[in-house]
């Protein structure tokens, strides 16, 4: 009888301090923004409660180059909404996660998991106006850097632009001697 009284009251005395480890619930993860380009930096965002003491989180980047990452959110820090900045390398549909998991050996883990898809679409790319668009002016035609090469008189029939030259030529230096050949500039050693 003493024992299971004693049982009893262990017990008792440790529910309180599994409560506080497991105030900390992870309700949503979101991406902004929603539908991201390859290149652009976005945003991820952790929601939750966090009530009382630490619990730790690992971020998941499904089918990403980035590794996954485990952070530890405090009470102290009031650190819900927990938000971390990426940038995907390649297009494609994505799996973000939280996940309540320990972190080292001292920090459980948060309550649940969340998860949401974001699909990463290509980089922009430059493309020539169509056809139908009013006749090209020579400037504009190319991007910035960028000068069409001379001799071609309608941009809309098709165009060429190669990188501006420098407005100076390049200092060498006593030893080394400039040079332009096939479109390429630079210094190389005197003869």
């Amino acid at each position: 009888m003493k024992r299971t009284a004693l049982l009893i009251i262990a017990l008792a005395a440790l529910l309180p301090m599994h409560a506080a480890l497991a105030t900390t619930t992870l309700t949503s993860v979101r991406v902004s923004p929603a539908n991201p380009k390859v290149g652009e930096t976005v945003t991820i965002t952790v929601n939750g409660t966090l009530e009382s003491a630490n619990c730790g989180i690992r971020m998941e980047y499904g089918g990403t180059d980035m590794p996954r990452e485990e952070f530890v959110l405090s009470d102290k820090g009031g650190q819900l909404p927990f938000t971390i900045s990426k940038t995907f390398s390649k297009s494609g549909t994505y799996k973000i996660e939280a996940l309540g998991r320990k972190v080292g050996k001292l920090t459980f883990g948060c309550e649940g998991n969340v998860s949401t898809m974001v699909t990463v679409a290509a980089a922009d790319r430059y493309t020539a106006p169509s056809a139908a668009a009013a006749p090209m002016s020579m400037a504009g035609a190319c991007p910035d850097g960028w000068d069409m090469i001379a001799g071609q008189k309608d941009p809309s029939k098709g165009f060429t632009c190669a990188p501006k030259k420098p407005a100076a030529r390049l200092d060498c230096g006593p030893w080394l001697t400039y040079f332009e050949k096939g479109g390429l500039i630079g210094c190389k050693k005197k003869k």
